[in-house]
């Protein structure tokens, strides 16, 4: 392959440095700690996430005390970068592993052929080298992975842009107005970045595209693509609602198993979450069905084709319940949380429950009314030590601003 490829792909073997203006993200501070441990090092996400921007953030960070000679960047959707890399032994000798020690950066990881043994036999061989790898498909690199990398591998979600990334990126856009603006657009680096909103839409159109053949038709080898477009299509129109695979089999006419493994993928490929109910086994807690929210809801919105102001919209209300989800998963401090949902027989219900070091913190979203919810009484009955929180607009800003 001539060496002009990875010169590109590497321009600080020449330069010292990264060409580009790169936007912190908030993930990077934990990234650059790992940077120091032997394990290898996972970025997953769904495409157009900002994965990339990271790994180039990781190469800045280390040019400040590394040789750019030292650092390699591979983008293996490039075929001719794929052939260094179609043995561990013609890689290495690629490289070199004298002298001082090496960073990998393997972007799109799920290109090799076997990733995973091709990993572990490097990483086994116990070399002076740190191995950071990136996936767009936590199902097809995972599925590659296997059994190979357990305890080999750190692995980190990469969301999209939360709210305080997006006032970095926006200071000169109001805090309510930025709000709403990814509560109708989702928060992909790259949309949000644009300027006009009929280019927004163009470019989720355009992610959702690639969605469908890549990760759609290409990996998971989905036949029924249309069946597959009804089902997210429906579940975007109930985010924040209970989710009844067995009224979504009757309604698409496919087999609940059918419907259940679109489910895995869609969860797999960073589309949509889903959250179980909370429940102490009390017979009047609801303990079945799960609630499921989009990962982005510039794509929900996409897929129902809505794109009228929040004031003139019936479903705000749901629409803000998944923000504030999404806002609280992408933050550092529920990482090692699982988030749940309560609901009673009597249709008592709570948007979240989450669970910090054995105390319960139930929080409810609401966009316009600010009286405090019946519920919190109820929960309160059930579960006396529970702290409540009710998140409208005006505090979600006031918490985010302080």
């Amino acid at each position: 392959m001539p060496l002009s490829i990875l010169e590109r792909q590497n321009p600080w073997w020449k330069t010292g440095k990264i060409p580009e203006s790169l936007f912190l993200r908030s993930i990077e501070k934990e990234l650059t700690k790992n940077l120091d441990n032997n394990k290898i090092i996972a970025l997953l996400g769904s495409r157009q996430v900002g994965k990339t921007s990271l790994l180039y953030l990781l190469i800045q960070h280390l040019l400040k005390t590394v040789k750019p000679t030292d650092i390699y960047y591979f983008n293996l959707d490039d075929l001719g970068v794929r052939r260094i890399l179609e043995s561990p032994n013609d890689f290495l000798n690629y490289i070199g592993t004298e002298n001082d020690k090496k960073y990998i950066f393997l972007d799109e990881a799920q290109r090799l052929q076997n990733p995973g043994l091709f990993l572990k036999t490097i990483y086994d061989l116990k070399l002076d080298i740190k191995l950071i790898v990136s996936g767009s498909s936590q199902l097809e690199l995972r599925s590659k992975l296997k059994e190979f990398l357990v305890g080999r591998m750190r692995i980190f979600e990469i969301q999209r842009l939360n709210f305080s990334e997006a006032l970095v990126l926006h200071p000169n856009v109001s805090p309510q107005t930025l709000m709403e603006h990814m509560i109708l657009y989702g928060g992909y680096p790259e949309v949000l970045g644009q300027k006009n909103d009929e280019e927004k839409k163009l470019l989720l159109n355009d992610i959702h595209q690639m969605y469908i053949e890549k990760d759609i038709s290409d990996f998971a080898k989905i036949k029924n693509v249309d069946a597959f477009n009804k089902l997210l299509i429906l579940l975007a129109s109930q985010i924040g609602g209970l989710l009844n695979i067995h009224a979504l089999s009757k309604t698409l006419k496919i087999p609940v198993a059918l419907i259940e493994r679109y489910l895995d993928i869609l969860e797999g490929t960073f589309i949509v979450k889903r959250i179980k109910p909370f429940f102490k086994n009390y017979k009047k807690e609801i303990s079945k069905m799960p609630k499921i929210y989009f990962l982005d809801l510039g794509l929900r919105n996409l897929l129902l084709g809505q794109w009228q102001p929040l004031e003139l919209r019936t479903d705000t209300g749901a629409l803000f319940e998944n923000f504030v989800f999404l806002e609280m998963y992408s933050r550092d401090f529920y990482k090692e949380k699982d988030f749940h949902f309560w609901r009673t027989t009597n249709q008592t219900e709570i948007d979240f429950i989450v669970e910090e070091e054995g105390n319960l913190r139930a929080i409810e979203t609401k966009w316009q009314k600010n009286a405090v919810p019946k519920s919190f009484a109820t929960f309160k009955n059930y579960y006396p030590k529970s702290v409540t929180e009710l998140v409208t607009p005006k505090v979600f800003l006031s918490a985010a601003l302080k």
